[in-house]
């Protein structure tokens, strides 16, 4: 069995840089490609960790890549990176098992504390709507559980993009994830616990 490595898929070598030295820091193991077809003649299904991935890159896109991964039963969890990102492409990534998705510039805090979200996911194999609430939350990453509580208080989109520094898009992103991951229809169903006390 391999040692877990953050595999790093993107076509800008400085993003690459960055993310490895980021990972390096932390102590991580990492890998990286400057294509999704290099990772594709690299990748072994005994390979463990999670991958780092460009949404638009050359030759094969993101999303393809994950499509591809998905066909050949990859579960390696995949973290979206994107400096064009749209809500629509970002929901279909997640549909398709993205775990968590960051638009360029991204905090680095958050990107790592996704990534240790990723490598303790890849330990669980069972489907989230199939645990305990208090399991599926488990699940959600530091921001998605940031949101979460929010969204619970509640707050609207603008309103927790304007608190924690994001785009609005990539809040409505986090809670079309979070709502799948806990198996909600809307924002009523959010664990009470987590609402805050006025």
């Amino acid at each position: 069995m391999s040692e877990k490595t953050v595999y790093i898929v993107d076509d800008e070598h400085s993003v690459l840089a960055l993310i490895k030295t980021l990972t390096d820091s932390a102590g991580l193991k990492s890998k990286t490609f400057s294509s999704a077809l290099d990772f594709i003649d690299f990748y072994d299904p005994s390979h463990e960790g999670c991958i780092v991935l460009d949404i638009n890159m050359p030759e094969m896109s993101g999303l393809e890549l994950q499509k591809k991964m998905n066909s050949i039963g990859c579960t390696l969890p995949i973290i979206f990176i994107t400096g064009y990102g749209s809500v629509v492409t970002a929901v279909e990534a997640m549909k398709a098992g993205a775990i968590d998705f960051f638009e360029k510039p991204y905090c680095g805090d958050s990107l790592l504390e996704s990534i240790r979200s990723a490598l303790e996911r890849n330990d669980s194999g069972s489907q989230p709507v199939n645990r305990p609430m208090s399991e599926r939350v488990s699940l959600l990453t530091p921001r998605e559980n940031e949101i979460m509580k929010l969204l619970a208080n509640p707050m609207t989109n603008k309103e927790i993009a304007r608190k924690l520094d994001i785009s609005p898009r990539t809040v409505e992103v986090h809670r079309q994830h979070i709502m799948k991951k806990l198996n909600i229809k809307s924002v009523d169903e959010l664990p009470t616990t987590n609402k805050e006390k006025h």
